[in-house]
């Protein structure tokens, strides 16, 4: 028993001995969480926990493709382009120097504002430079041979408008860039200016306005004009014409300063004067056929007369206010118009003034003779120059029949107690028809003298 006891003891010894030295000895626990394992057991879980990914887009996390496709090329592309790229500089070209931005205008409206003195232009703009550093070759990215950009992930020219006349003439709309394998990018945005313009309403509405459009940059002080693409760095052909102006001549001078530079598009518009035609110079005819045909009337008539000129004033002065609403008031270069509408206006008074002093001639009851110069003018050459001889004939008869009444009352010259030939005296009638010849005579002068007065004012207002 003894033995057995002391081996008992000796292998319990031996045990403690060994699991004393374990403890002591045990390696250090290794954390397998840790760092990039971290990371790529969050991707991983990522993976598995969104709902329809795929092997794909593990491989995707780690930069490789099984699918070489198209979509992966561009960004390959892109990325290559781009890498420490500079958008707010401009591009340079291999001389060291800034490159140069060429621009042709596009328009398509045009539109002038006659009362503020305004045109409002819309266009495009066809912008191009060039970047040597952004070429490549079309065989390594399966033969891509432009790219389309954002505006605002590259540098683009400052285009403004430097006669502005508006508030929303700022910087152009950001829309795409096209770039080419031999690092030309062309830009088209859309723009729509409003310039001041220096009106000339003289000849309105057969007019030519000419206006200026001063576009350019603050910060690229070599914009140039593209006349590669254009003869005059301008196209305003192809767009959609306004139903009022026709753009018939534009010039485009390049004017450059030592920090910036600008294009000045130089526009001549006329106008399309068809509808004007009928609304105005048509009732202008009328007015002055009808001024002149009321001196046709009979001078007893001198009533009808004042009311058609009255009518007529009336009319031309509407027109006038009219005028006065459609156009702006402009020192020294009023319309030729509307000194013909208001010289009419005027002729039209002289002419009811002449009507009042024929409508007196020929109704007053005037006891003394027409003075015999003017007689024999009325009944010589110059009367029959007026068409006045059928009056005269009627003045003959009137006089024959006045002396054989005369004769036949007065046989005997002796019974005559004034001793007076009767024969001489002429009659009331007779009296009264010569003054009523001569407001006759007084019309048909003034139908004259209108008529050159008409013509000459038609000629010099380009009626």
């Amino acid at each position: 028993m003894r033995d057995l006891y002391s081996e008992a003891n000796a292998l319990n010894n031996s045990l403690k001995i060994e699991l004393g030295t374990t403890m002591t000895t045990f390696p250090k626990i290794r954390t397998l969480i840790s760092g990039r394992g971290m990371l790529g057991l969050c991707f991983l879980l990522l993976a598995v926990s969104v709902p329809g990914a795929t092997s794909a887009d593990a491989t995707a996390i780690n930069g490789t493709s099984s699918d070489n496709g198209s979509v992966s090329t561009l960004d390959r592309l892109h990325a290559g382009l781009f890498i420490n790229y500079d958008k707010h500089t401009q591009p340079l070209d291999k001389a060291g120097e800034a490159s140069e931005v060429n621009m042709v205008l596009n328009i398509n409206f045009i539109d002038i504002d006659e009362m503020n003195g305004k045109m409002t232009t819309h266009c495009w703009l066809s912008i191009r430079w060039t970047d040597e550093r952004r070429t490549w070759q079309p065989e390594e990215y399966e033969n891509i041979t432009r790219i389309h950009l954002r505006a605002t992930e590259i540098w683009t020219p400052q285009i403004t408008l430097f006669n502005a006349a508006s508030d929303d003439d700022g910087f152009l709309v950001h829309t795409e860039v096209i770039l080419t394998h031999k690092g030309e990018f062309l830009w088209v945005p859309p723009a729509v200016y409003t310039a001041y313009c220096n009106l000339n309403m003289i000849n309105w509405p057969y007019d030519e306005q000419t206006c200026k459009l001063q576009i350019g940059s603050w910060g690229v002080s070599n914009l140039n004009a593209d006349f590669e693409r254009t003869e005059k760095g301008i196209e305003y052909n192809k767009g959609m014409q306004s139903a009022e102006w026709q753009i018939i001549k534009g010039e485009t001078n390049f004017v450059r300063y030592y920090y910036y530079s600008y294009l000045e598009y130089t526009l001549t518009a006329q106008r399309r004067s068809n509808m004007y035609t009928a609304i105005i110079y048509t009732p202008a005819s009328c007015f002055v056929i009808l001024a002149l045909s009321t001196f046709w009337l009979p001078p007893h008539m001198g009533g009808e007369k004042i009311m058609v000129n009255g009518l007529l004033m009336i009319v031309v002065a509407s027109f006038l206010m009219y005028f006065a609403q459609l156009l702006p008031v402009l020192a020294n270069k009023t319309p030729l118009v509307v000194v013909f509408y208001s010289a009419t206006l005027l002729l039209l008074s002289l002419s009811t003034i002449v009507e009042v002093g024929v409508l007196y001639l020929s109704t007053a009851k005037h006891k003394r003779r027409v003075p015999d110069c003017l007689k024999k003018l009325l009944h010589g050459k110059f009367g029959s120059w007026l068409l006045l001889s059928h009056f005269s004939c009627e003045a003959e008869q009137q006089t024959e029949t006045n002396k054989e009444m005369d004769e036949h009352v007065y046989d005997n010259a002796d019974d005559d107690p004034l001793d007076i030939n009767p024969a001489q005296v002429p009659t009331s009638r007779a009296i009264q028809f010569d003054w009523a010849l001569l407001a006759t005579a007084v019309d048909r002068v003034s139908f004259v003298a209108f008529s050159l007065t008409f013509l000459i004012l038609a000629i010099m207002c380009g009626v």
